[in-house]
């Protein structure tokens, strides 16, 4: 594999947050405003770490940004349905959000061996 681009992972990633930032354009308001702030750093970061730990090789940093991509997955999830809980329409998000975290959970796993 010559680029972290190839991972799966890391393609439904960057889906995910460029969908999260569209949604974002599209429903920012003032009393949202930090939740929806931290969504579009949470989605981003998922993308970013998968990216940096690929760079990394093998070995413990690539496990550490695999990591920290996982936990950004899962906060990704965590936002996008408190907004749904508070009325807003992230449904497509979340689906896409839920692979990201099953797809990460995979690489890191992968990561230990």
């Amino acid at each position: 594999m010559q680029s972290h681009r190839e991972l799966v992972a890391w393609q439904v990633a960057r889906e995910s947050a460029l969908a999260v930032h569209r949604y974002v354009d599209l429903h920012w308001s003032p009393q949202r405003a930090s939740a929806i702030e931290q969504l579009r750093r949470s989605a981003l970061s998922v993308q970013l770490n998968i990216a940096e730990g690929f760079a990394m090789g093998r070995g413990a940093r690539c496990r550490h940004h695999f990591r920290i991509a996982l936990g950004s997955a899962v906060e990704t999830t965590e936002l996008l349905e408190f907004l749904k809980e508070l009325g807003g329409t992230t449904d497509e998000c979340v689906v896409v959000s839920k692979r990201v975290e099953a797809l990460v959970f995979r690489l890191w796993q992968r990561s230990l061996r």
